[in-house]
């Protein structure tokens, strides 16, 4: 029970600046369950967009969204994507539309001590760029006004 309570206070705290997020806590929703990362997510008003998700066999993606822009009510602020195998957060995408936040992130990214991989791609244009640490693999990708991390851990053998 004592541990129950002490992983809610810290989801808690995780959500409590509602969208923004830090590197630290995205890393800490790998290894979650989909159920508490979903229940946290809706507590704090991101919207589970079902019609954006999906679930074949033991894999499942969920996308959420959070608020609505002021001049163009249908686009949201902000998107978040967990993929899981077996009900355990493995990856995520967490797509902003502002360069400052993204920003922050990518400097946390830089001072874990990630290697930036001198591998860079252009499709559509968006620039993808990857950064490996020693614990997760980290993918940027920027283009048209919008900012996506990607978070996964690095399995390595």
């Amino acid at each position: 029970m004592k541990y129950a309570l002490t992983f809610l206070l810290c989801l808690f705290g995780l959500f409590s600046s509602a969208q923004h997020f830090k590197l630290n806590q995205l890393e800490s929703l790998i290894g979650q369950s989909v159920s508490s990362v979903t229940d946290s997510l809706v507590l704090h008003n991101w919207e589970v967009r079902p019609e954006l998700s999906g679930k074949q066999g033991n894999q499942l993606y969920q996308t959420f969204s959070y608020g609505n822009h002021a001049l163009e009510k249908s686009k949201a602020l902000s998107w978040f994507r967990i993929q899981a195998d077996n009900e355990v957060t493995n990856q995520l995408y967490y797509q902003l539309n502002e360069p400052e936040a993204y920003q922050l992130i990518l400097d946390e990214i830089k001072l874990s001590g990630a290697e930036k991989k001198d591998i860079q791609e252009i499709e559509a244009k968006q620039i993808s760029t990857y950064y490996i640490s020693t614990d997760y693999i980290f993918q940027t990708i920027v283009g048209n006004d919008s900012y996506t991390i990607m978070v996964m851990p690095n399995k390595q053998p």
